[in-house]
This record gives structure tokens, sequence and C-alpha cells, in this order.
């Protein structure tokens, strides 16, 4: 009867020392699964940050092309200010009327070509509010017949380039 004990015991040890290697086997495999799904994600982080970075990039490198012609723009913006002093001072019943067409055209034609670049003028008009964003302001003068931060005269034209201000509208403000 001690034979049959001896022998209950050892099969009922060695039935547990495979529950207890299945359950070992188990929670390693949980604790793999759980490393790789780490792993996985880990991976799927960098492959985005890595996406982010190629995207910042691509913007940087864009907006390089974009305004690599800013300053060859800016230099031209004496020119375009010279065609329309010129033009300001040429009277309508002038015998230079020929040259005035001339300059006309000119200031049209480089108008043009500019726009096709980017540059826009700042739209503005006497009695407009004035806005820093867009507008310096050179004079301060007291005109009761316009409010508080009104334009009362553009001294120099103001331009955008793909919508950026490259040079702020010269301008005379009304203040009270």
């Amino acid at each position: 009867m001690e034979e049959k004990d001896e022998t209950m015991q050892e099969n009922q040890e060695s039935q547990e020392e495979p529950k207890d290697e299945l359950t070992l086997l188990r929670e390693q495999n949980m604790r793999l699964a759980e490393e790789l799904a780490a792993a996985k994600d880990s991976e799927l982080r960098s492959l985005a940050e890595m996406e982010n970075v190629r995207k910042r990039l691509t913007k940087e490198y864009d907006d390089k092309l974009k305004y690599a012609n800013l300053n060859l723009i800016s230099a031209l913006f004496p020119v375009m200010d010279n065609f329309e002093t010129a033009l300001n001072h040429i009277a309508g019943d002038n015998p230079l009327e020929a040259l005035k067409d001339g300059v006309d055209l000119t200031m049209k034609q480089m108008r043009e070509t500019l726009e096709k670049y980017g540059l826009k003028e700042i739209e503005l008009n006497i009695g407009d509010e004035f806005n820093p964003l867009y507008h310096e302001a050179l004079m301060v003068d007291c005109d009761d017949s316009y409010d508080n931060n009104k334009v009362l005269m553009v001294l120099q034209k103001g331009y955008t380039l793909h919508g950026r201000v490259v040079r702020p509208s010269k301008v005379k403000v009304n203040k009270k």
C-alpha cells in the first residue's frame, strides 16, 4: 500500500510540474506578446516621427524656394517708386503724352511680372483703418473729418510676397 501511495504521489508531482511549466510558458508567451506590441508601437512612432521630419524639411525647402526672389523684388521697389513719381509729375495735356504712355506701359509690365512671381500690392485707401501689420506710420496728423487711427495719406505703397509683408505701406495716420 505504501508503494501505491508513493506512486500516486509521484504521479501527482509529475502532473503538477507540467501545469507549472505550462503556466510559466503562458506567462512567458504573454510577456513576449507585450514586448512585441511595445516594439511595434515604438516602430510606428519612429516611422511617424520620420514622416513628420520629412514633411517639415519639405515645407522649409518649399518656403526657401518660394521666397528666393525676395532680395530681387526688394531691390526693384525703388524702380517702381520712381516710375510712379514720374507718372504723377507728367500732366495729361503735356506734349510729353507719348513719354507718359511709355512709362505707363513699362510700369504695367513690371507690375505684371512681379505679380507673376507672387508680389501683390497692399490695398489701401484714404480713410481706411491703420493696421500695424500692413502699414508703417511715418507721420501723424489731427483731422476732424476722419476718425482716430484712419489713414490720411499713402506716402508709399506696400507689398506682400505670397501673403507675407515684404514692405509695409508708409502712411500718414490721424490721431485725435
